[in-house]
């Protein structure tokens, strides 16, 4: 993947996306999701354990994001990579540094509770291809 990829994704910094997963018959699944960017440039999301993204990239890793602006129609990219699935207890403070990103307050004793009560799990796709509109 070429730096200059990454470093668009970076600075693009889109809070909203279409999660594109496989279901069991091989057929797509999408979910439109609020996203984050981390440092390394992949595509970080929070979400319920029981649903069906997370189901569909337990059993197939591979995942593809579209990423926009909230202004439609606007700037867009595409990432595909590997997806990991980090999961409670283990994925509290990384739920916390998510949603500290996001703007939300992640101090109180409520939204822990709200993050055990609703069993979030954060889903990371490792960017190995960036696709862009050519300009």
């Amino acid at each position: 993947m070429m730096t200059d990829d990454l470093d668009a994704l970076k600075q693009f910094a889109p809070t909203r996306a279409v999660l594109i997963t496989r279901r069991r018959d091989g057929g797509l699944q999408s979910s439109p999701m609020s996203v984050v960017v981390d440092e390394d440039g992949n595509v970080l999301t929070a979400t319920r354990a029981k649903s069906a993204k997370v189901f569909n990239l337990a059993r197939d890793s591979r995942a593809t994001v579209c990423l926009f602006d909230e202004r439609w129609p606007g700037p867009w990219m595409q990432v595909e990579g590997e997806a990991s699935i980090e999961r409670l207890p283990a994925a509290m403070g990384s739920l916390k540094a998510y949603y500290t990103q996001r703007g939300q307050d992640t101090s109180t004793d409520a939204f822990v509770q709200r993050m055990q009560t609703e069993n979030r799990v954060l889903i990371t796709v490792k960017t190995q291809r960036v696709v862009r509109p050519q300009r």
